[in-house]
């Protein structure tokens, strides 16, 4: 439990340093561009301290400290902490402002610019803000809640090192003779239920995972029929308004990220053409929905003698073989050329697939096209797979792009299909964005 309320108390610090080191910014900018240092004071800001009080306890009610306040409960999802952060900074600066107005403080001692500019500011970095400090107290291995793990044993090592490498939820595994207050099953359903009575008696908190598979969490409800609790699952791809809205996301995000990219068209084409022999874009064969043929354009990254190349390389180092069989890529491709390696790092040889999108033959965020030879890794979750169009960057790629593995790829293609939402797809974009500045797991 002390851990739980150390851990707490540090995502409350940083929300409160957040908010006020925006505010302290905004009001410094507003005064350096020359607009409002000589008519507004800075003792004024200084009186509106309780804000940051109003932010936490908003932040309290909306449970985005642990689950609750101060007990070792999961977190909710990242995605639905992105959504409860934004709506919670702007409720407390939509508060503010109304408390301004009615002390006709408005036009006197405060700007509504910097009040607007920071709620906006605060919504958008409060949570990379957490992000980074759970990265931080992850690395020093402290204020982790301890947590028992039960079930078959490969799952339950699996889940463990899982528990243990993630920052976000903040949990470590302990032997359940540690009797902490906290136990994840990852066994069959059946098992699970039997033994249910048994575990209300010695833990407060109790999460299920599935050893197997992916369940359809987002927008589900708790429900219950004569007698019986049950969950009610909402099939989110099937409503016309959330299919309207990825459609517009995908459309507005994809012209303005092409206007400002236009720059890139023209100095990698010539860079390339500079630099080897060969055509500046290149199309690779892919499979699209259902399966069906897809052509993906990119900025070609190898040279154009890549597959003899390949041949060569694989027939005389077995290692490499061996790297390629399991993962169809290669930590020091031969076949790519040194601008090549640069563009893959930074992800910029993937630009030209802003095309598909406008073709309408993949989607700004999905699952990652794949080729013929990748279809047996997904065995039985292909129907699933294939019933959506790929995207240009998803979950897997939000999630460690090339360092992860085939098994966590295919589940997290799975879990984003059986899950998504337009504000799943805001927070695969922020996520990648900062994995491709920082190139996290690029190749």
């Amino acid at each position: 439990m002390t851990e739980a309320r150390l851990r707490v108390l540090v995502l409350v610090l940083t929300d409160v340093v957040t908010m006020a080191a925006v505010w302290a910014f905004d009001v410094w900018a507003y005064w350096a561009i020359g607009v409002g240092r000589y008519l507004y004071g800075w003792t004024f800001y200084l009186r509106l301290w309780p804000a940051l009080v109003a932010f936490v306890i908003v932040n309290v009610a909306f449970r985005l400290y642990q689950g609750r306040f101060a007990y070792p409960a999961a977190p909710v999802s990242p995605v639905e902490e992105m959504r409860r952060l934004i709506a919670s900074a702007l409720l407390t600066h939509m508060a503010l402002v109304a408390y301004i107005a009615l002390t006709n403080q408005t036009l006197k001692e405060t700007s509504r610019v910097v009040t607007v500019f920071s709620g906006v500011f605060t919504a958008i970095l409060v949570q990379p803000m957490r992000d980074l400090v759970r990265i931080v107290i992850s690395r020093f291995r402290i204020f982790r809640i301890p947590a028992a793990v039960v079930g078959p044993e490969d799952a339950v090592r699996r889940l463990s090192v899982a528990l243990d490498n993630d920052a976000y939820a903040g949990f470590r595994a302990v032997a359940a003779s540690a009797r902490p207050h906290v136990l994840f099953s990852c066994e069959e359903m059946t098992d699970f239920r039997t033994r249910y009575p048994e575990y209300a008696q010695r833990y407060s908190y109790i999460e299920y995972i599935p050893p197997s598979g992916a369940l359809p969490l987002a927008g589900a409800r708790s429900t219950s029929v004569d007698g019986r609790g049950g969950i009610e699952f909402a099939s989110q791809r099937r409503m016309r308004l959330l299919r309207f809205e990825k459609w517009l996301l995908d459309k507005s995000l994809a012209l303005f990220v092409f206007i400002c990219s236009l720059p890139l068209f023209v100095i990698i084409p010539v860079l390339i053409k500079l630099t080897s022999r060969g055509p500046v874009f290149y199309r690779h064969n892919r499979l699209g929905k259902w399966g069906r043929p897809l052509r993906v354009w990119k900025f070609r990254t190898m040279y154009v003698d890549a597959d003899d190349r390949l041949a060569a390389i694989l027939a005389s180092d077995p290692v490499k073989k061996a790297e390629w069989e399991a993962n169809f890529k290669l930590a020091d491709d031969p076949r790519v050329t040194p601008l090549g390696r640069f563009l893959r790092r930074t992800s910029l040889d993937e630009f030209p697939q802003l095309f598909n999108v406008f073709a309408g033959d993949m989607t700004l965020v999905g699952p990652r096209p794949i080729v013929e030879g990748e279809v047996h890794y997904y065995g039985d979750d292909y129907a699933t797979f294939s019933s959506v169009k790929p995207g240009v960057t998803g979950l897997w790629q939000a999630s460690g792009r090339s360092n992860t593995d085939y098994v966590r790829r295919v589940a997290l293609d799975v879990h984003y299909i059986l899950n998504w939402s337009p504000w799943l797809d805001l927070w695969i974009l922020k996520k990648t964005f900062a994995a491709v500045v920082f190139m996290r797991g690029a190749r």
